[in-house]
């Protein structure tokens, strides 16, 4: 296959699972991009991470849940940081995104076990802007 018929073809792939429309500008943030800006998502149920469009809500491709926009600032966890990943539960349940913010705020916490003090201690963190959805606080076993 040429190279063109298969770009062409990869094209049309994206465009009918809704992550290109071609010749469309989608973004939000550049208009001089013709396609969207793509943002950090988080799957909780199987630890991953995607980049994926800023102007739809997404499913998982592997387990079917809705996986969640967690800020530019989110850096993609290994699968095997179990803890890491419920700290990050953690805090997206309790409204913190994972925006860049302001060096006047003191860091987030580097472990689970510091998150209820850290929350308590700095109830107007800057980066806590989303009211707390107590469903998504992960099983702390």
């Amino acid at each position: 296959m040429a190279f063109n018929e298969e770009k062409q073809r990869q094209m049309e792939i994206r465009g009918g699972i809704g992550n290109r429309k071609v010749g469309v500008s989608q973004s939000l943030h550049h208009s001089f991009y013709p396609y969207p800006y793509l943002g950090a998502h988080a799957c909780f149920n199987c630890q991953k991470s995607f980049k994926l469009s800023y102007e739809k809500e997404h499913i998982c491709p592997d387990c079917g849940s809705k996986i969640y926009l967690m800020g530019r600032s989110f850096k993609a966890l290994k699968r095997s940081h179990r803890e890491q990943w419920k700290k990050v539960q953690k805090l997206y349940a309790l409204g913190f995104r994972f925006h860049r913010y302001g060096e006047d705020y003191p860091p987030l916490p580097e472990r689970l076990r510091e998150v209820d003090r850290f929350v308590e201690q700095h109830p107007d963190h800057e980066l806590q802007i989303a009211a707390p959805n107590r469903s998504l606080l992960p099983d702390e076993q």
